[in-house]
C-alpha cells in the first residue's frame, strides 16, 4: 500500500522535473520582439520594400532600417479620461427609464452596436414585476435623453407612454444558425 502511495506521489513529481528541464532547453538564437514595444509586432500601414537579392547565398540582407516603424506609431486615437457628459456602458444597463412625466417605464438591459461601432439601440425591458413577464422592447439609441441630476445621479428619460413600449413589437436577439450544425 505504501509503494503505490508513495509511486503516486513521486511520478507526478518526476513529471514535473522533466517538464521543467524542458522549458530549461536552449533559447533561440533570434531576438524575441520585445513585450516594451507593442508597436514593432504591428503591422505597418505602407508596404515595406522588397530585400535588395543578395550575391552570396548564405548571407541574410539586414532589414530596411528607414521605413521601419517606430515605438511611438500608435494603431488609434486615445483618451486618458472619461468626460463629464460621457457614459459607461456599465452604468448605463441596469439604470431605470423614466417618461416625461417622471414615470417610470423599464431598464435598460443591454445595448446593441451598430457595424460602424456605435450603439444604435437600447434594449429596454418594460412590463412585468421583478423581471418576471418582462418584455424586450428596442428604441433607438438617439431616442433617449442621458442626464446627470444635481448631485450627479444618472437618468435616462424617453419621449414615450409605458403603454405605447409595452404595446411595441417584441425584440430578438440574433442567434447564430450556423453554430447549431
Amino acid at each position: 500500500m505504501k509503494s503505490k502511495l508513495l509511486s503516486a506521489v513521486a511520478m507526478p513529481a518526476l513529471l514535473a522535473i522533466g517538464a521543467a528541464t524542458a522549458f530549461a532547453q536552449e533559447a533561440p538564437q533570434s531576438p524575441s520582439p520585445s513585450p516594451s514595444a507593442p508597436a514593432e509586432n504591428m503591422p505597418s500601414t505602407s508596404p515595406s520594400p522588397a530585400p535588395a537579392p543578395s550575391a552570396e547565398p548564405s548571407a541574410v540582407a539586414p532589414a530596411p532600417t528607414a521605413e521601419a516603424p517606430s515605438a511611438t506609431t500608435t494603431a488609434g486615437t486615445f483618451s486618458s479620461n472619461q468626460a463629464a457628459d460621457e457614459w459607461r456602458s456599465t452604468k448605463l444597463v441596469g439604470l431605470g427609464v423614466y417618461n416625461q412625466a417622471n414615470e417610470k417605464v423599464g431598464d435598460v438591459n443591454d445595448l446593441i452596436l451598430g457595424p460602424d461601432g456605435k450603439i444604435s439601440n437600447a434594449v429596454i425591458g418594460v412590463g412585468g414585476f421583478l423581471g418576471m413577464g418582462e418584455k424586450l422592447v428596442a428604441v433607438a439609441f438617439s431616442d433617449l435623453q442621458l442626464n446627470r441630476d444635481a448631485d450627479g445621479t444618472m437618468r435616462v428619460t424617453i419621449n414615450s407612454t409605458k403603454e405605447a413600449l409595452e404595446s411595441a413589437p417584441d425584440f430578438k436577439y440574433f442567434t447564430d444558425t450556423k453554430k447549431a450544425e
